[in-house]
């Protein structure tokens, strides 16, 4: 822990599972997202760790973080810089204590004991690294980003410019995006969301957290190919699902959020693939990330955001 974290704790055991929230200005949905962990989540032992991103000192989220330790088994971390979302996980599983962890956002609604559910599937399967549940909007409409196939950049590209969404029963299109499989079955996949997904700790201890180098955005993705690489499984598990509200937090910057989205991604590019290319294929994928980013901010401006 560095001096600029202040941190609250409630010592006891080791747990089955460590629950980690990093919180930004989240508002009421802070405090609806642990009342819905404590309601639904029975039958093993769990911690819950939030990380406070340095929210504003009068903002509903941050003033609820006293009240939130009269509970067992709650520790509070506050930073006084925002660490962004990798940083900030990695510093609540530096602290945690569970043989699993829970990644959490702090606008997820649990509609059934999720944390049993993941935890069971982890410990009854060696080689499941991470996995995640089914993720719902508040309309209950499917949020297709709880279940990622190949981050390669053709299957990346048709995502991006919507061939795989206008055919989405076709396999060829969807190597990234999946909207062909069936969600109501257990399925191997490259990424979850980083919303609502438990990880392994004897994962965790082999590859390390998450990387730094994305503040927000596609962290994910690359933590799931480091599983992969290191001979582990990326599960998606539809028998727990979870209502996620979504771009709480994000909406309240959309343009700097498109920014940041638009540096992880060339980030993840280059990490994973601009050894592997030409300078004709870099030049293609750079223009088509950057113009990704105008067309997005054009939108964002015409909408008034």
């Amino acid at each position: 822990m560095n001096g600029n974290l202040q941190k609250t704790k409630y010592t006891a055991e080791n747990f089955d599972v460590s629950v980690i929230i990093v919180n930004w200005n989240s508002g009421k949905y802070l405090q609806e997202t642990i009342e819905s962990l404590f309601e639904k989540n029975t039958d093993l032992t769990y911690e819950t760790i939030i990380v406070d991103n340095c929210s504003n000192k009068d903002e509903e989220s941050y003033l609820y973080l006293e009240e939130v330790l009269k509970y067992d088994n709650v520790t509070v971390i506050k930073s006084e810089e925002n660490l962004g979302f990798s940083k900030a996980n990695n510093v609540g599983m530096e602290t945690a204590k569970g043989r699993n962890f829970l990644i959490l956002n702090p606008d997820i609604i649990f509609k059934d004991n999720c944390l049993k559910t993941l935890c069971d599937y982890l410990d009854n399967n060696d080689k499941a690294g991470m996995t995640g549940p089914k993720i719902l909007n508040i309309n209950n409409e499917f949020q297709q980003n709880c279940i990622k196939g190949r981050p390669y950049p053709k299957d990346t590209l048709f995502h991006i410019i919507g061939l795989a969404k206008a055919f989405p029963n076709k396999e060829y299109f969807n190597g990234y995006a999946m909207h062909h499989i069936d969600k109501t079955k257990i399925q191997e996949c490259w990424a979850l969301s980083g919303c609502c997904m438990m990880v392994k700790r004897e994962l965790y201890d082999k590859i390390g957290g998450i990387d730094e180098q994305f503040f927000m955005y596609q962290e994910e993705t690359d933590w799931g190919i480091r599983c992969k690489d290191a001979g582990y499984s990326v599960v998606y598990n539809p028998n727990s699902t979870v209502i996620h509200y979504g771009g709480v937090t994000t909406k309240k910057v959309k343009i700097k959020s498109i920014w940041i989205f638009t540096q992880s991604m060339m980030k993840f590019f280059k990490k994973h693939f601009w050894n592997k290319y030409n300078i004709f294929q870099k030049a293609f994928w750079t223009v088509l990330i950057y113009g990704n980013f105008f067309l997005k901010l054009t939108i964002a401006k015409v909408r008034g955001k």
